[in-house]
C-alpha cells in the first residue's frame, strides 16, 4: 500500500532508473547493492506491478517505470522547493526562483527585472535556465522551473496557467555603413536588394517580415542564411551588407553597442504576445514577487529613442515615425 512510501524509495528509484544498474545506484546513493534492491522490491509491492526489467547488461524501466519516474521527479523536485521556501520564511529571507528564459526577453525584459530586484528584494535567489521552448516547458513541466518567459502560444493556455505582458515590435538592422542607413526612408522594394538572414520557415518573425512583402506586392526574399541567434545574426549584420530582423529589445541593445543601425522603415505587424507561463496559478510568495517587478517593468515605457550617438554613415537619415536620425525609431509605452 503507498501509505508506506517514503522519500527515500523514490531517490533510490531515479537513483538506479539514472545509473542503469543497482551496483552503480548504490554508489550514488550511499547505500549497499541488497539495501538497494530491498527499497525497489517495496515500491514494486506497493504499486503491484513491475517497474524495472534487469538483465546481466544492467536495468531498463518497464512503460510503468517511465511513468513513476515522471511523477517521481514532479513530486521531489516540489518538495525541495517547498522546504527551501519554509527555511526561507523560518530565516527571514525571500526564497528562490527559477526562470525559464527564452531569447526574446534576455536582451531588455530580463535584465530590467533582475536589476531592480536587486534593488527591491536583495534577499531573493534568482536562478535562470536558457534553453528551447520545447525544452523549457517541459523543464515547467517536471516542476524543474518555476516560470517560463517569453513569446505565447495557443497550446499553452490549454496546458498551464498564462499571462500575457506585452506585445514585441520588430525593427530591421543592418551595418551602421549599410547604404540603406543613408536614405531617410526605406522602402520594401529597397530591402529586396541586399542578402538576408531569416529564422526558419513558419517562425513566427519570419512570418512577420514575409507579410509586409506580400502586402507590398513584393516576393519575400529568399535568406542567404536562415538562423534564430540573435547574437549570430548581428556578428554577420556587423561584418556585411546582409539585413535581419530583430526583436525591438535586442534590436536598441545591439545599438548601443554599436553593432548595428535600425533602419528607417516600419514593420506594422506584431509578434506573438510576450508572457510568463505557470504551472498553475497559486505561486510561492518568491515567484510571485518576481512576477510584480516583471509587471512593473513591462508596463514602464520603452525608450526606443535612443542616447547613444548614431554611426556617421547615417547621421543624415531620418525616419517616417520621426525618432532620431539613423535610428527609424520612435518612444512609445510598453504595452500589456
Amino acid at each position: 500500500m503507498t501509505q508506506h512510501l517514503r522519500l527515500r524509495h523514490l531517490e533510490v528509484f531515479l537513483a538506479v532508473a539514472q545509473a542503469g544498474s543497482m551496483q552503480r545506484a548504490a554508489h550514488i546513493a550511499h547505500l549497499t547493492q541488497p539495501a538497494i534492491s530491498k527499497l525497489i522490491h517495496e515500491l514494486e509491492a506497493m504499486f503491484g506491478v513491475a517497474l524495472m526489467d534487469r538483465s546481466k547488461r544492467g536495468i531498463a524501466l518497464t512503460e510503468c517505470g517511465l511513468a513513476l519516474q515522471d511523477r517521481a521527479r514532479v513530486m521531489l523536485n516540489d518538495l525541495s522547493t517547498t522546504a527551501d521556501e519554509l527555511a526561507a520564511i523560518a530565516r527571514g529571507l525571500s526564497g528562490k526562483v527559477r526562470v525559464g528564459a527564452l531569447p526574446v526577453v534576455e536582451t531588455v525584459i530580463l535584465p530590467a527585472t533582475l536589476l531592480a530586484l536587486r534593488k527591491t528584494a536583495p534577499g531573493l535567489s534568482i536562478q535562470i535556465e536558457e534553453g528551447t521552448r520545447a525544452v523549457l516547458i517541459n523543464a515547467l513541466r517536471r516542476g524543474e522551473v518555476d516560470c517560463v518567459l517569453g513569446r505565447l502560444d495557443d497550446e499553452d493556455e490549454r496546458h498551464f496557467h498564462v499571462e500575457t505582458l506585452q506585445p514585441m515590435p520588430v525593427m530591421l538592422v543592418a551595418n551602421p555603413r549599410h547604404p540603406l542607413t543613408r536614405q531617410s526612408r526605406v522602402t520594401w522594394q529597397d530591402l529586396t536588394r541586399y542578402p538576408w538572414i531569416l529564422a526558419q520557415a513558419n517562425a513566427p518573425i519570419r512570418v512577420v517580415i514575409e507579410s509586409q512583402f506580400i502586402r507590398a506586392g513584393i516576393r519575400p526574399p529568399a535568406p542567404v542564411i536562415e538562423s534564430t541567434s540573435s547574437r549570430l545574426n548581428c556578428g554577420i549584420v556587423a561584418a556585411t551588407d546582409m539585413i535581419t530582423v530583430m526583436t525591438e529589445d535586442a534590436a536598441i541593445g545591439y545599438v548601443r553597442a554599436g553593432m548595428v543601425a535600425i533602419l528607417p522603415v516600419d514593420v506594422i505587424d506584431l509578434l506573438p504576445m510576450v508572457g510568463f507561463i505557470t504551472r498553475t496559478p497559486h505561486l510561492s510568495p518568491a515567484v510571485r514577487t518576481f512576477l510584480t517587478a516583471l509587471r512593473q517593468e513591462c508596463a514602464k515605457p520603452s525608450p526606443t529613442t535612443l542616447a547613444n550617438p548614431v554611426p556617421k554613415a547615417s547621421a543624415k537619415a531620418g525616419s517616417k515615425s520621426g525618432g532620431k536620425p539613423g535610428t527609424g525609431a520612435s518612444t512609445r509605452p510598453r504595452s500589456r
